[in-house]
């Protein structure tokens, strides 16, 4: 490899790692919005309700479901530049870093997949009647009870790769593996991927930024 060509493939990994750690930021923020914007409009108890839903605040759902998957998509970024972080440290076949991503594309799908059948009713409110629309409304939970249950493989195996290598702090590896055992808890491991995942991501994020910025003072 040339003296010239080794600064420059640096620099483009440089690059990619800021987007994709930007991109986590951004991830963040858009499901944040798509909370906001679709609001409580389906937590209804009655089926008739969510029908109701479905015809009345069709707008805000699908509008809600597409802001959040634009979302999911940029947190593919962000698995990418934390993958690539992982890989360079932790050398070799890298175990540690192919499950952390495996388990972060395994959580993405079920994310991408949570706000879709809601999405769906709303779509075609004009099809179904109660009950179908209380069975589509049902499904989320499906698909948030794996993201819940998937997201300990991301969390974890970052946990372990950064100390071992230390490309990550301590600090964050412990709370990691925190995070990840409260997921595994029935009772409130739904707040735990509603509250301390975006946090988490948001985390990571800054120290990829962090360490892209220090080690582009070397190149």
């Amino acid at each position: 490899m040339s003296d010239v060509a080794a600064p420059r493939m640096a620099r483009t990994a440089l690059d990619w790692g800021r987007t994709g750690a930007i991109a986590g930021i951004g991830a963040v923020v858009l499901w944040i919005v798509a909370f906001v914007v679709m609001g409580d409009a389906t937590d209804k108890d009655e089926p008739s309700e969510i029908l109701a839903a479905y015809k009345n605040d069709d707008a805000k759902i699908i509008i809600g479901t597409i802001i959040f998957l634009i979302g999911v998509g940029l947190f593919f970024f962000f698995l990418s530049a934390l993958r690539e972080r992982l890989a360079a440290a932790e050398g070799g076949t890298g175990p540690l870093t192919a499950l952390a991503y495996g388990g972060g594309v395994a959580t993405a799908t079920c994310l991408a997949l949570l706000p879709c059948a809601d999405a769906t009713g709303a779509i075609n409110n004009d099809e179904l009647d109660a009950s179908a629309a209380n069975a589509l409304n049902n499904m989320s939970d499906v698909f948030f009870l794996g993201a819940e249950y998937l997201l300990p493989v991301l969390l974890v195996a970052t946990a372990l790769a950064a100390l071992r290598t230390r490309v990550l702090p301590a600090w964050l590896a412990w709370l990691s593996i925190l995070i990840a055992l409260v997921l595994l808890t029935g009772y409130i491991g739904w707040a735990a991927l509603i509250f301390a995942f975006p946090v988490w991501v948001v985390i990571v994020s800054v120290l990829l930024l962090r360490g892209a910025a220090t080690t582009a003072g070397t190149v």
